[in-house]
This record gives structure tokens, sequence and C-alpha cells, in this order.
């Protein structure tokens, strides 16, 4: 059975322009939040740190994704177990909500990967 075309080694460079996109855009709503706690004095941040389930990154990758979430306005990463796989992430907006918060660094963590590995391998199905 034949993989889709965004499964293919071809579609690469456009899963990788769209993870970016994607990332800018995220980016620009973060810093947006950040900006009203400064300009609106009676908004308070709710922090919280949560853990994070890491797939099999590689080195790269993982210092890729590391780079990114730190980047972003209201996140930091502040440590990294690679013997247990998991990555504890400070937020500014958890607001008692983890789990939300955990999701949304899944999606960052999942995007990564669809854009930066330039082939998805395809489970084979033995007969």
């Amino acid at each position: 059975m034949r993989g889709s075309f965004f499964s293919s080694a071809w579609s690469w460079p456009l899963r990788l322009i769209g993870f970016f996109g994607w990332f800018v855009w995220q980016f620009i709503v973060t810093s947006l939040q950040v900006v009203t706690l400064v300009i609106i004095p009676s908004k308070k941040p709710k922090p919280g740190i949560v853990s994070l389930r890491l797939d099999d990154l590689s080195d790269t990758e993982l210092t890729i994704l590391i780079a990114l979430i730190t980047i972003t306005p209201d996140t930091l990463v502040i440590a990294v177990d690679r013997e247990k796989r998991e990555m504890f992430v400070h937020g500014m907006f958890v607001d008692g909500d983890a789990e939300g918060f955990r999701s949304s660094l899944r999606l960052t963590h999942d995007r990564l990967i669809t854009g930066l590995r330039p082939k998805v391998k395809d489970k084979e199905v033995q007969a």
C-alpha cells in the first residue's frame, strides 16, 4: 500500500514550512498574552510546572524542541531527564489546567517531529 503525499520525502519542505508558520503564529499569540500582563496590571499569571513525556527524539530534535519551548515568551524548559524520557516545563498561564498546558506542549512536540523528519515510516502489514 502506498503512503499519501504528506508521508513521502517529497513533502518534507512543505511540512517544514508549515511547522515554522504554525510556530510563528503560536509565538505571536503567547507574546500578546505576556504583553497583556504588562498593560493590564489586574491580570495575574497563574504559573505551573508540568512534565512532558518525550518520544524517541534524536539529539538534534530534542535540542530544537527545547529551544522552541524556551524562546516562547510564556514557557521555559527547566529540566530534561533523558533516562525517563521526560521534560519539565514551566508555564506562566497553566491556570490549574495542567492537562491543557501539557497537550499544547505535546502538539508542539508532534508537529516538530512531523515537520523535521524527512519521511514518516509507514507501518507495513504482514499478510
